[in-house]
């Protein structure tokens, strides 16, 4: 009996936390890339809030390489404490200065699903580019601190869902803007990653969204030692 009650009352409590939410921003990493062969993993939790009377809690994974000396390739992924999950995939450009300024550019596809409890499942595809400015291992805590800014357009399919059927409501089909600040700090090829996201949109119900997201983890580099590319 006690431990139906103790279900039930989580059960509200999620509820009364996590909310209904169609899209929030991620917490992409910024890896700041500085020549071919460098690879970066960045892995940790991020919180969600919807800055009201509801909070988002979940997991966060991304991987970062330099192909060339010019040419990057990164895959993101992420999942929430109850199941709503989001993948993407870009190509981008870095190029590095003398004095560990590093500048990127990235475009790619995302796909992910909302809703709450399996009552509402929302799917969307998320089509974007993002502009990345940075400095790497700055000091002796080799610290990397910089910006990113993006821009792109997410269609969301909203749809009221059983185990019976599946009917498409309505869609709702939205520009975006993400601007995005992050702080590493620690060793050379450990650090530890700090970021916070928000998000504006032109056409999405504020209901259907979280404008914040706030991402904690650790960054993980491998590669030979950390040398600026020169263009």
């Amino acid at each position: 009996m006690k431990s139906k009650i103790w279900t039930i009352i989580t059960s509200m409590v999620l509820l009364l936390l996590i909310g209904c939410v169609s899209y929030y921003p991620q917490v992409v990493d910024i890896p700041l890339l500085q020549k071919k062969g460098d690879v970066k993993i960045n892995a940790g939790y991020f919180l969600a809030p919807n800055l009201d009377d509801a909070l988002n809690l979940g997991v966060h994974s991304t991987i970062s390489g330099g192909v060339t000396d010019v040419l990057a390739v990164q895959a993101y992924s992420s999942i929430d404490i109850i199941l709503r999950w989001h993948l993407q995939c870009a190509l981008g450009l870095f190029k590095g200065f003398e004095n560990n300024t590093v500048t990127e550019l990235y475009g790619g596809w995302g796909f992910g699903t909302g809703g709450m409890w399996n009552v509402n499942m929302d799917f969307y595809n998320l089509y974007f580019a993002q502009f990345n400015l940075g400095k790497a291992n700055v000091g002796n805590k080799n610290v990397d601190y910089g910006l990113g800014l993006k821009g792109g357009f997410v269609a969301i399919d909203y749809s009221k869902y059983n185990d019976f059927y599946s009917d498409k409501l309505f869609t709702d089909n939205s520009w975006i803007a993400e601007p995005s600040l992050f702080l590493r700090f620690g060793g050379k090829k450990l650090k530890m990653n700090i970021m916070v996201n928000y998000m504006w949109a032109n056409n999405i119900p504020e209901i259907y969204y979280f404008p914040l997201s706030i991402g904690m983890g650790l960054n993980i580099k491998i590669g030979k030692k950390q040398e600026i590319a020169s263009k």
